[in-house]
């Protein structure tokens, strides 16, 4: 019974364990939280898996499509620079076999031929100079002075004289053409580039020398890189500076020189002495002591000269000269060409009247001008011709510190056409200068490199042309000292162009616009036209 008792008890415990609910014990709810959080952790991994595999595989396919399109754009760019190279290197074997077939005809060896090869892919120039010369060219001589226009009447081309030498200091300065570039920096026979812009497209700076073409001497020139300089270090065999016996001789070593030091020895500009400087000091003080004042009394009469165009065509002249003034108007009103725009100063009141009675407007200052001669210059650079030259300096400054264009005249002009329409032309090729001096025709060496005549110029009013003109009046003891206003002035031409930019234009003699004494003397074809009316220049300048 009692065996039978506790089966029956284990049954019925069993049984109530078998059929009680899941949920209603602690045990089970831990159960199912358990097997749920498993089957979650998997399901994220495995959506986590699939999106990661999917991200990859998108990202890698259009990386792929980028560096496929990459790689084609290099690889059409190697092919582009293989076919250049292909091409410079078949032009290459093609020289060289015109090379190798030229040694062989001349009988050279094989080592002959391989020093020759050698020293064709040698630079140019060696390593000692590579910071200041490491490749050259040469240019169309008339190409390059049409392209860089320095305002220096250029003299006409000559075989010998036909080609100008460009020098680097760098690659990056040479042509782009690669072909062009390796004959530049290359030892061999120097290039010729298509053009002036061609050789210099890479050049930001172009240092330009103006050197004596003649065989009239045995020069050298020698660059040397250093504290940069704007001038050219002269030096001749003598035995001293204005010694004039013998002028240069071999024996003699070189010595640093003046740049107006001839090659016999003489100086073709001297330093004013004392005396100059003091004797122009009492002219100069009165002068600037009364500027003001003399400045008062132009205005009115400049205004009216200028007229709408803001020009004054100046003249300067003595009862001497008077004739010669007759002639310009005479010949103005022949032509039926405009005075409206001349301004006559005259030096002495017999010469006012007269100009008054011709129709011009004339200005006379007695304290400036009353010690200037009345009588025409004996001869050039005499004493009554060095006085005039003041008057000319004079006459023009003051016109400047008013604020016009001028256009500077002696009187043995005679106008064929209106020059004014030059100078005013927009569209001139030579607009942008701002000075332009007839070419006086004599290169001689106290006139280089301009050559400037002042007995005809135009003025284009700006900061640096007032400058100049009053500088220019600060130096009267040089042109007493040289008896020339021409050599005065060309002389601080080059100060002036070189320090502050001064862009000077000469009409050069070589052209048929301005024509004067050179052409007078030396083109004689061109004056049988010039009277035969073949010719129609805008003025003629008796200037020699």
């Amino acid at each position: 019974d009692c065996m039978m008792a506790n089966n029956y008890s284990r049954s019925q415990a069993t049984s109530r364990l078998i059929m009680r609910p899941p949920s209603s014990g602690v045990t089970g709810m831990r159960d199912g939280r358990r097997s749920f959080s498993v089957v979650s952790a998997i399901g994220t991994f495995i959506v986590g898996a699939f999106c990661f595999y999917l991200g990859n595989t998108i990202g890698f396919h259009t990386g792929l499509q980028h560096f496929r399109q990459h790689c084609n754009v290099e690889i059409d760019l190697y092919k582009s620079k293989s076919e250049r190279f292909s091409e410079e290197l078949d032009k290459l074997r093609r020289e060289m076999k015109v090379v190798n077939d030229a040694a062989k005809e001349k009988g050279l060896s094989q080592k002959d031929i391989q020093l020759a090869r050698r020293k064709s892919l040698a630079p140019r120039f060696p390593y000692e100079t590579s910071r200041v010369v490491s490749g050259s060219a040469l240019i169309d001589r008339d190409d390059f002075a049409s392209t860089f226009d320095m305002g220096v009447p250029v003299d006409k081309t000559i075989p010998q004289n036909s080609k100008v030498l460009l020098l680097y200091n760098q690659e990056m300065a040479m042509p782009k053409n690669r072909t062009l570039l390796n004959k530049v920096k290359l030892a061999g026979e120097v290039p010729v580039a298509n053009s002036a812009l061609e050789a210099t497209e890479n050049c930001d700076f172009v240092n330009v020398i103006l050197t004596d073409f003649g065989n009239r001497r045995s020069q050298c020139i020698a660059i040397m890189g250093q504290y940069e300089a704007f001038h050219i270090q002269k030096f001749m065999r003598i035995e001293k500076e204005g010694h004039s016996a013998g002028g240069v001789k071999r024996e003699y070593p070189l010595r640093l020189v003046s740049r107006g030091l001839q090659a016999n020895g003489r100086i073709s500009t001297k330093v004013p002495q004392k005396t100059h400087t003091t004797e122009y000091w009492k002219t100069l003080s009165p002068y600037l002591d009364n500027l003001q004042n003399v400045l008062d009394r132009l205005a009115p009469i400049a205004k009216m000269a200028a007229g709408s165009r803001n020009t004054i065509v100046v003249m300067v002249c003595n009862h001497g000269q008077s004739e010669l003034l007759i002639n310009f108007v005479c010949n103005c009103k022949a032509r039926n060409l405009s005075l409206s725009n001349v301004l006559l100063f005259a030096t002495d009141i017999e010469t006012k009247e007269l100009a008054e009675s011709l129709g011009l407007k004339v200005f006379h200052d007695e304290e400036t001008f009353g010690s200037m001669p009345k009588e025409a210059a004996r001869q050039y650079a005499d004493p009554r011709f060095t006085k005039m030259m003041m008057a000319k300096i004079y006459c023009v400054q003051l016109l400047a510190m008013l604020d016009y264009d001028i256009l500077f005249q002696d009187v043995d002009i005679v106008w064929f056409r209106d020059p004014l329409e030059i100078f005013h032309d927009e569209t001139h090729r030579w607009y942008d200068f701002d000075v332009y001096f007839q070419d006086d025709g004599n290169h001689a060496l106290y006139y280089a490199p301009y050559s400037a005549n002042t007995g005809f110029y135009y003025i284009r009013q700006n900061e640096r042309t007032r400058h100049f003109f009053n500088s220019l009046l600060l130096t009267g003891d040089l042109i007493i000292g040289t008896h020339s206003h021409q050599i005065t002035l060309i002389a601080l031409l080059n100060e002036h162009a070189s320090m502050y930019g001064l862009k000077t234009k000469i009409l050069s003699r070589l052209d048929d616009d301005f024509p004067g004494g050179y052409h007078y003397h030396q083109r004689k074809p061109y004056m049988r036209e010039l009277i035969n009316k073949q010719q129609n220049p805008y003025i003629f300048h008796m200037s020699w």
